[in-house]
């Protein structure tokens, strides 16, 4: 049989999704608007790569601009897609720990709010009603699995 499939293209240089951790117990996230649910909603840290950086950079400068912290250890985790059927856009899951503040202006419209929560409520997490997104959960299970395997 013939198909034809349809694609959307990232036309962009990527993105990170960072699971920034002050300490092995503890990691933190971000609460901000959300406008495609029209709520707020509880994540990560994440944002585009600027032309030319790398994974960790683009981490790192995301980090403080969203969080006011930068990390002094970084590691890529792994790739997150959203819909590989018909989408090409893919995340980088980096891992920050080391973290030492440190804050950059960002593009956000207000200033975010900080959480610090424990991973071994992640289950907890999970279940709120305003933590829905996707890369968010699968990548906090991706560093509780490596935390757990330390």
């Amino acid at each position: 049989e013939k198909r034809t499939y349809e694609r959307l293209i990232s036309r962009g240089v990527g993105a990170v999704i960072i699971v920034a951790m002050p300490n092995p117990e503890t990691v933190l996230l971000v609460r901000e608007y959300a406008c495609g649910v029209h709520r707020y909603e509880v994540g990560l840290p994440k944002g585009r790569l600027e032309p030319g950086e790398s994974h960790t950079e683009g981490a790192n400068r995301e980090l403080q601009e969203e969080v006011g912290f930068g990390a002094r250890d970084l590691k890529v985790l792994g790739q997150l897609t959203l819909a590989p059927g018909y989408m090409t856009h893919a995340t980088q899951v980096v891992l920050a720990r080391d973290l030492y503040p440190s804050k950059l202006p960002g593009d956000e419209p207000e200033e975010l709010q900080t959480i610090e929560w424990p991973i071994a409520r992640l289950a907890e997490l999970v279940q709120r009603d305003d933590c829905t997104e996707g890369r968010t959960i699968a990548a906090l299970y991706m560093a509780r699995d490596l935390k757990e395997k330390m």
